[in-house]
């Protein structure tokens, strides 16, 4: 499959419709019935001006000269990618170009995104590859990590990042690039719309919980359960989730009475 025809399966867009079923996950916010399990509309790669085939679109490490060819260093033909954002590492030292927005963003909190980030959960927004390029890689810093061989060796699918600083830069998959949006520098520090997640995937192992409205998926989206966002599950976080209110009556009729900030503080002065 060249870049011209390569297509990828994008999450619902947060502006979409919700639709909340009866039953258990009746509060948990659900894509429109049409985009539901599957049904999930292809997204063309836009033309970018690379004529090959996607590198490393196999996986492994056979990729022939890969680093003069997307997602690294190369030649656009007829100057059509036209960069819209740029990304790069705390040291300053490797950086990015992308062309065009996102194909879709999301947050997984698969246990290999918590160890590799040492974070909660893992944010990324996904490019095709032929829509990124490498601007600069400064003493040669620029590092990959193969996570299914567990080796400093570029073999897709791999992580990149900068061997002087560290800094995580994205993922290279063998279509796309799931890029981290912390490296981006956006104007204002405002974070673009299509920047912000549609989905957290295998929420069902997660470590904290994220009440933000956003549907949770057990595993991949749209191929796994809906899971409701805030539980009472012992050993997430936050450590305290709160309780449900306690209405003015049922306090008074279990000893217990609800007084206003302003009581509270005039017996405090008493």
């Amino acid at each position: 499959m060249s870049s011209k025809n390569a297509t990828v399966r994008p999450n619902v867009h947060p502006d979409a419709p919700s639709v909340k079923p009866d039953g258990p996950l009746s509060e948990v916010p659900h894509p429109p019935l049409e985009d539901h399990h599957g049904n999930f509309p292809s997204k063309p790669f836009p033309e970018t001006g690379w004529r090959g085939p996607i590198p490393s679109q196999k996986g492994g490490s056979d990729e022939a000269d890969f680093m003069h060819k997307p997602p690294y260093e190369w030649n656009s033909e007829g100057d059509l990618f036209q960069p819209k954002y740029y990304s790069q590492c705390w040291c300053g030292n490797v950086a990015f170009e992308f062309h065009g927005d996102p194909l879709d963003a999301k947050h997984c909190h698969c246990r290999q995104c918590q160890h590799l980030h040492g974070a909660p959960f893992q944010w990324a927004v996904i490019f095709p590859k032929t829509s990124v390029r490498m601007v600069k890689n400064k003493d040669d810093s620029l590092h990959f990590f193969a996570t299914q061989r567990r080796q400093g060796v570029h073999d897709v699918p791999c992580k990149v990042s900068c061997n002087q600083c560290r800094s995580p830069l994205f993922d290279e998959g063998r279509n796309t690039v799931l890029a981290y949006p912390s490296a981006f520098k956006f104007p204002d520090r405002k974070v673009p719309l299509d920047f912000q997640p549609t989905a957290h995937i295998f929420y069902s192992e997660r470590v904290m919980e994220v009440p933000d409205g956003v549907p949770k998926w057990s595993g991949h989206k749209g191929k796994s359960e809906l899971l409701p966002e805030l539980t009472t599950r012992e050993g997430t976080m936050p450590k305290y989730k709160g309780a449900p209110e306690v209405s003015q009556s049922n306090s008074r009729r279990s000893g217990h009475v609800q007084t206003t900030p302003e009581e509270r503080d005039n017996k405090n002065e008493e």
